[in-house]
């Protein structure tokens, strides 16, 4: 039985889903599950012993011949992933985006069996024929409801294998990924016997995004006790020039890897840390995978959808506003209004109560 698993972008939302996967592949053991992603993401899918095969795609350009209306482009660019599914004779489609184009990916895969969220928008329901229903979960649980259509959608009477901790989402890190990790931060203190705390600057949206001074107060007031390592993009380097420059200029033990890792070095150099302070961006959901105890800082996303669901965290909002969950990715309200109400404070006792008497 051959499965295309389809879940395109992005970070978190791959982790999220490896969850289904993982929960399919114990299933059918037997299937093989091809997982469909844009070609950065790869990585994060590499060394997951419940995907068999990683079709790179590059969904990126086909969204960007979709916005300027390439409809040659975008057709010729469907029927190229047409022909390349073609020979894979899939069996079952799983999409769990829901999006019109993961809905073309659908079609493009020939598969008979094609099972997908309810409630979509984009014209997506028109290419599955089974859809979960409940959209009100957890995005790892919504994801999972997808996977567990499979058994009647094949009726087949199944003994299902009952699985712990099912919400787990999974980031292998390899034995060696992992040695040079250690060796990288071992190198880069001076106090090497110190709690180690991981900062996630930044995020896709500027309303998710904590402000620069409330990062600045929180590593002024533990730099007596603590290491640091920033983690965050190209763009977070140049947005984040004036930070460096504080903590370098007042030489506080900060380990700058702003746009300077790969996602698998990210993943393994949070695996290092103690604890990882982080708005809700995708080094988040990587930390979470890899179960490192976090703190999570949430504004306009809602984090009884997005948020922590396993492991060691703490979940930060500014409560006293009715405004928090918006989804918004501009603030009328101004620049990271209900961000800006996380205090510094707060986030400070939440790491000393989670690294405990360490350094």
């Amino acid at each position: 039985m051959n499965i295309l698993f389809v879940r395109l972008s992005y970070i978190g939302d791959i982790l999220h889903a490896t969850a289904a996967a993982r929960w399919i592949k114990q299933q059918y053991p037997n299937a093989k599950l091809h997982w469909i992603v844009t070609p950065s993401m790869a990585e994060l899918l590499e060394h997951n012993p419940y995907v068999d095969y990683i079709i790179p795609w590059e969904r990126d350009e086909y969204e960007a011949q979709s916005k300027k209306l390439h409809l040659r482009t975008m057709w010729n660019m469907w029927w190229d992933l047409r022909k390349r599914l073609k020979p894979y004779q899939f069996d079952i489609a799983v999409d769990v985006q829901g999006r019109l184009i993961t809905g073309l990916v659908l079609l493009a895969s020939g598969a008979p069996i094609r099972l997908g969220l309810g409630g979509t928008k984009e014209l997506n329901w028109l290419f599955t024929n089974y859809k979960s229903k409940d959209r009100s979960k957890h995005v790892i649980e919504q994801y999972l409801d997808v996977a567990k259509l499979l058994p009647g959608a094949l009726n087949k009477k199944i003994i299902l294998v009952e699985t712990e901790n099912m919400e787990l989402m999974d980031l292998i890190v390899t034995d060696e990924e992992q040695q040079q990790a250690k060796s990288e931060v071992e190198t880069a203190f001076r106090e090497k016997d110190r709690p180690l705390i991981g900062l996630v600057l930044g995020s896709s949206w500027q309303t998710k995004s904590w402000p620069h001074e409330k990062w600045q107060q929180l590593i002024d007031s533990l730099a007596y006790r603590s290491n640091f390592i920033c983690f965050g993009g190209p763009k977070e380097a140049q947005e984040f020039k004036d930070l460096m420059q504080h903590v370098e200029k007042e030489e506080l033990p900060v380990y700058n890897k702003l746009g300077k890792t790969t996602l698998r070095e990210m993943a393994a150099l949070l695996g290092e840390c103690d604890v990882i302070v982080a708005c809700d961006t995708g080094a988040l959901h990587m930390a979470v995978a890899l179960q490192r105890p976090v703190i999570a800082l949430f504004g306009p996303t809602n984090p009884a959808e997005w948020g922590p669901l396993t492991g060691t965290y703490k979940v930060l909002q500014s409560h006293d506003m009715d405004c928090l969950g918006c989804r918004k990715r501009k603030c009328p309200k101004g620049k990271s209004y209900c961000m800006s109400g996380i205090d510094s404070v707060m986030v400070k006792e939440h790491i000393i109560e989670l690294i405990g008497t360490k350094g």
